[in-house]
């Protein structure tokens, strides 16, 4: 299952206590185990936090593979941050991140009930994300494009210049120049020019 849009998964590693072997043992003796926080874009009330499940780990596994490489909670979270995309002020970026929203992506996929949450100048502030998000991926496939026609392009010339050198070689093994197609082979030119 992928992780949806406005749907975050942070990873960390929380100590928690064994009371078995700690009575056992007669002092307290912790274990390492992996916890998840589920955050909502836009809903700074709900958040769930529990040790994590083989679901979880399937479920939001981009989140967890870069926690495995040990980054961060905040480096788990993908997308264009809000702080990078020049329409929001500082501010700004604060402000939705305290509703727990971080990336252009999530905020352009905000629901109805999150924007009237927010208040007033959501749906631009939407709009303008989605907007934003549209540009990018088709400025992504002209710049696809352009690398492919280049690509084309060098191979083109590439190719030319090996027919070039296989020609200059089919001249040489000949021993003579290479005649046009619409000229007349070399004996029918010395008769014409003798008449």
């Amino acid at each position: 299952m992928a992780e949806s849009t406005g749907i975050y998964a942070q990873f960390t590693i929380e100590p928690v206590e064994q009371t078995f072997k700690s009575k056992e043992a007669g002092r307290p003796i912790f274990e390492d185990r992996e916890f998840v926080r589920i955050i909502i874009a836009g809903d700074k009330h709900t958040e769930v936090y529990r040790e994590a499940t083989e679901t979880d780990k399937e479920r939001f596994h981009e989140p967890y593979e870069r926690f495995k490489r040990g980054l961060s909670a905040r480096e788990q979270i993908t997308g264009t941050p809000l702080s990078q995309w020049p329409q929001m002020s500082s501010s700004q970026v604060k402000e939705y991140e305290a509703l727990n929203i971080y990336t252009v992506e999530a905020l352009a996929a905000l629901s109805d009930t999150m924007k009237q949450k927010i208040g007033m100048g959501a749906n631009e502030t939407v709009a303008a994300a989605q907007a934003f998000l549209e540009s990018a991926k088709n400025s992504s496939v002209a710049s696809s494009l352009a690398a492919e026609n280049e690509r084309l392009r060098n191979d083109l010339q590439v190719l030319q210049e090996q027919v070039r050198a296989l020609s200059d070689r089919l001249e040489e093994a000949e021993g003579e120049p290479r005649r046009s197609p619409n000229r007349p082979p070399k004996s029918a030119r010395e008769t014409t020019l003798e008449l």
